[in-house]
C-alpha cells in the first residue's frame, strides 16, 4: 500500500472510529445528504480554479481518513497522490473511472462519490463553473454526513476557504483569448501547495513551487496506476516530468 502522510490537523482530531454513526443507501444518496453548502459555493466564487481543486482533494482527506482504521484497499489513497499532481498540472492523472458496482455500502459508497467528484475536477475547464460547484458540493455533503464529528472540519473548510480567498483570487480571464484551450493550466492561476490547508503553517504563495517540487520528487509513479510516467509527460509537452523547479 502507498504511504499515506495524513495531514495532522486531520490525525489529530481522531475521528477515524471504527464505529460507523450514520445510514447509508446507495439508492437513495442525493437525499441521504443534508449539508447546505450554498455559502461555501458563493464564496468559492472569488478563488481561483486551481485554489478550488486543492481545496476539493483537501476535503476528500478528511474522508479517506475517516476509513483509516476500517478500510484498506490503496486505491482512494492512490487517488489521492494523483490529484495532488493533476493539481500542478492536470496531464499527471491518468483518467480515474471506478466500477460503481463494486462500490456500495457504508464505506465504499461514500468513497465512490468522494472519488468520482474530486477526479471531475480535472476534467473542468476555466469556464465550467457548474463541475467544480458540483464536485465541491457532493465532497462537502459526503465529509459532513460521515464524520462523528463535524465540528473539527467546519472549524477547517472556514479557515482554509478564508486563507485561499485572501491568498488565490480569481483571475482575470477571457475565454475568447484562449479558444482552443493552449493556456488551460495558466488560466487556472498560480500554483497552490499542500501546506495551504494546513491552518498551523505561516503559508505564503511564493513558497508554493519549492513546495510543490518536494512533493513530486518524492512521487513513486510506478506504484501509482492513476499517474502517467515521465515519458508519456515528455510527449505530452512537460519538458521536466515530476519537477516543478527547473
Amino acid at each position: 500500500m502507498p504511504q499515506y502522510t495524513v495531514p495532522h490537523y486531520i490525525e489529530k482530531e481522531k475521528l477515524d472510529s471504527p464505529v460507523l454513526l450514520y445510514l447509508w443507501d446507495d439508492t437513495q444518496v442525493i437525499a441521504s445528504l443534508k449539508y447546505d453548502t450554498s455559502d461555501l459555493i458563493e464564496k468559492l466564487e472569488s478563488t481561483s480554479l486551481r485554489a478550488k481543486t486543492v481545496l476539493a482533494i483537501g476535503i476528500y482527506e478528511w474522508i479517506i481518513w475517516r476509513y483509516h482504521l476500517v478500510y484498506d484497499d490503496p486505491i482512494p489513497v492512490r487517488i489521492d497522490e494523483a490529484s495532488w499532481c493533476a493539481a500542478i498540472d492536470k496531464r499527471y492523472i491518468q483518467y480515474v473511472e471506478l466500477v460503481r458496482s463494486e462500490y456500495t455500502g457504508p464505506i465504499k459508497g461514500p468513497l465512490w462519490v468522494a472519488s468520482m467528484n474530486l477526479v471531475d475536477m480535472f476534467y473542468v475547464t476555466p469556464e465550467g463553473k457548474n463541475q467544480w460547484r458540483m464536485s465541491i458540493h457532493y465532497l462537502s455533503r459526503v465529509a459532513m454526513h460521515i464524520l462523528p464529528d463535524t465540528k473539527p472540519f467546519e472549524q477547517w473548510l472556514d479557515c482554509v476557504t478564508d486563507r485561499l480567498l485572501r491568498l488565490y483570487p480569481e483571475p482575470e480571464d477571457n475565454p475568447f483569448e484562449d479558444l482552443f484551450n493552449n493556456h488551460e493550466e495558466e488560466r487556472r492561476g498560480p500554483l497552490v501547495a499542500r501546506e495551504a490547508l494546513d491552518p498551523s503553517f505561516d503559508y505564503h504563495p511564493d513558497q508554493a513551487p519549492e513546495l510543490l517540487d518536494n512533493f513530486l520528487r518524492s512521487v513513486d509513479h510506478m506504484a501509482n496506476p492513476f499517474l502517467r510516467s515521465p515519458e508519456e509527460l515528455m510527449e505530452l509537452g512537460i519538458e521536466h516530468p515530476y519537477r516543478v523547479l527547473p
